[in-house]
């Protein structure tokens, strides 16, 4: 069934906007009439606006709400109609009203969730769908927004450990453009004629350099903030970049850690639902990002499928802790796999937590000083002048 956004009056005489989903154009207009709705404009929503992906944060608060629903003892179309009400007007609204009307045509969930695949990935339609055979939605539900939450925490960590120490390189080079552009060169007209010390001079020197390259330097802070926009929204190039830094080592070292948190969490979750072994294996490594371990990952896959134990591919492997073979090993002989890989998960997870403190512990103070005493030479280089005060007089 299409659907059709259009734009009304509502109560308090304001313009708003939303979507309804109808036969066609004429029995949209009928419903909106039989709702008492002051239609302006209306029109089809086509599919690209559709399959517009949702936020993570956004994906996170259906599920979790949704299962608790479920949990509630709701029918999945009652559920789901009823967030479809209470997110109306939002950016999930287009996609709540698909997967009800999937529902509602007599589709499986799952099979309505794969229509919206840029928004609920691999895992999570895979996930719901052994679910459905098994009559444990809700749960499966509460067990994924679970998963995304610590995914969502873990990425919040790694962001904001990086934040603070961008932001204060933004402030030093806004201080030190202003010092470079407009404080030194109100001040050149006081020392001309002097001897000046080296310092200076060279900052000075600096100064009418900046000054005279205005264009070229606008031109290039322009450019470099474009290719920023560029990269952020293209893959291809995100994905050049990320090469490039898994070859610096600790960045080597934390996406390393991020990826085989992921990877456990998914894995656990996915055996813990039912899901048969090699397919919960082929299904976590696309929650990985880590092109090097999806490799590996997708090697053992074939020697697991030809009857070698689970923590054999692993062994002696560069990327792979010898902690995490030894684990598995160990689970196998108790049966206990999932369990294990959610406390590998968890074990990880604190020494990652531990490394970006100590990272922001030590990145904060260091660049504070760095970009402390690059400010505070230049501003010493203007003032050494105006301590000698015999050079003033006449």
């Amino acid at each position: 069934m299409p659907f059709y956004r259009y734009q009304a009056v509502g109560e308090e005489g304001k313009k708003i906007s939303a979507i309804i989903d109808a036969e066609n154009l004429q029995d949209a207009k009928q419903k909106l009439i039989k709702r008492q709705i002051v239609v302006i404009q209306i029109k089809e929503v086509d599919e690209k606006e559709l399959s517009k992906p949702l936020g993570k944060s956004d994906v996170l608060a259906i599920t979790r709400e949704l299962a608790r629903l479920l949990q509630a003892g709701l029918p999945l179309f009652e559920a789901l109609s009823a967030l479809e009400e209470k997110y109306r007007n939002q950016k999930s609204h287009k996609t709540l009203l698909d997967l009800c009307e999937g529902v509602k045509t007599g589709h499986s969930f799952s099979r309505a969730l794969s229509r919206h695949q840029t928004s609920f990935d691999v895992l999570y339609i895979s996930m719901v769908a052994n679910a459905e055979k098994t009559g444990k939605l809700g749960e499966c539900l509460e067990e994924l927004s679970k998963l995304m939450e610590k995914s969502l925490r873990l990425r919040k960590q790694v962001l904001s450990a990086l934040l603070y120490p961008s932001l204060l390189a933004v402030f030093c080079l806004v201080v030190l453009s202003s010092l470079l552009f407009f404080v030194i060169p109100s001040l050149r007209e006081l020392f001309e004629g002097r001897e000046l010390h080296p310092m200076t001079q060279f900052v000075f020197a600096m100064s009418r350099i900046a000054c005279g390259s205005k264009g070229f330097l606008l031109f290039l802070f322009l450019a470099f903030l474009a290719g920023g926009i560029f990269i952020f929204y293209s893959r291809k190039w995100k994905e050049k970049i990320k090469e490039f830094a898994l070859k610096i080592p600790f960045f080597k070292h934390l996406f390393m850690k991020a990826a085989l948190i992921r990877f456990s969490r998914a894995f656990s979750a996915l055996l813990e639902g039912g899901v048969p072994l090699i397919s919960a294996l082929s299904q976590a490594r696309t929650v990985m990002r880590h092109p090097a371990l999806e490799a590996l990952i997708k090697q053992a896959e074939k020697k697991i499928a030809e009857g070698d134990p689970i923590s054999l591919p692993f062994a002696n492997h560069p990327l792979i802790p010898p902690f995490i073979p030894r684990m598995l090993g160990i689970a196998e002989q108790s049966g206990k796999l999932s369990i294990t890989l959610d406390q590998i998960a968890q074990i990880y997870e604190d020494e990652l937590e531990m490394t970006l403190a100590h990272f922001t512990s030590f990145a904060q103070p260091a660049l504070l000083l760095f970009l402390g005493g690059i400010v505070g030479f230049v501003l010493l280089s203007v003032l050494l002048p105006l301590t000698d005060v015999s050079s003033f007089a006449i």
